[in-house]
């Protein structure tokens, strides 16, 4: 159920940045290219995303919905190129290299969308957090990933207008903790499932071992 909603949820946060990048300088291209190159300048010098790097990054979310994963990671590659200072490319082109398999990628990406984001981009940067620990509970790193929850919790309580979602961290905090708890008692069970493999013939895992 966790995962499913968390996959709803991503899926939800690329239709609200489909909607977010919507190119208005594009929709009025019957005014002719040399518009387009003045907004494009006028966003350049503004530190802003270009009319560009909005249409590549379009391409690439309408790549991923059609499930081309590497069509994707290609478009968002490109809009990277054009506006390397953009956290939302990053994160995206971690969205994809996620659903295509590379973990590693993916994780060197969203680093990167939480370093360029910031406080310029509390959202961003609450979004890159939350996928950030959601992957280390992925690679079964509860310790890690409980730390990253906490790291997510924090931004959220210093930016509570940033979308993010305190409930989620506390609860995926909570479900690493009965993680935790489960893998400690299984540890006698392990043990003595070693002991024997290495020749003690007691089997009774319910008991304890008798006295020697």
């Amino acid at each position: 159920m966790a995962v499913r909603m968390r996959a709803a949820s991503r899926a939800l946060f690329l239709i609200a940045a489909t909607l977010v990048l919507a190119p208005s300088a594009l929709a009025d291209g019957d005014r002719g290219s040399t518009k387009k190159h003045d907004d494009s300048a006028s966003a350049a010098s503004k530190g802003g995303p270009s009319p560009e790097y909005r249409k590549a990054c379009d391409a690439g979310n309408a790549k991923y919905a059609a499930r081309d994963f590497q069509g994707a990671i290609d478009q968002y590659r490109k809009a990277i190129e054009l506006s390397p200072k953009q956290a939302l490319g990053f994160y995206l082109l971690g969205e994809a290299q996620l659903a295509s398999g590379s973990l590693t990628e993916a994780e060197a990406a969203w680093t990167r969308a939480a370093l360029e984001s910031g406080q310029q981009d509390p959202t961003i940067h609450a979004r890159a957090l939350f996928v950030l620990a959601d992957l280390k509970e992925r690679q079964l790193k509860w310790d890690e990933a409980r730390a990253a929850w906490q790291v997510y919790l924090d931004w959220a309580s210093r930016y509570p207008n940033a979308n993010a979602f305190p409930g989620s961290g506390q609860s995926r905090q909570q479900v690493i903790d009965s993680m935790k708890r489960q893998d400690k008692a299984y540890d006698i069970v392990r043990q003595r499932i070693e002991e024997t493999k290495g020749g003690n013939v007691f089997t009774d895992l319910s008991k304890s071992p008798p006295a020697r």
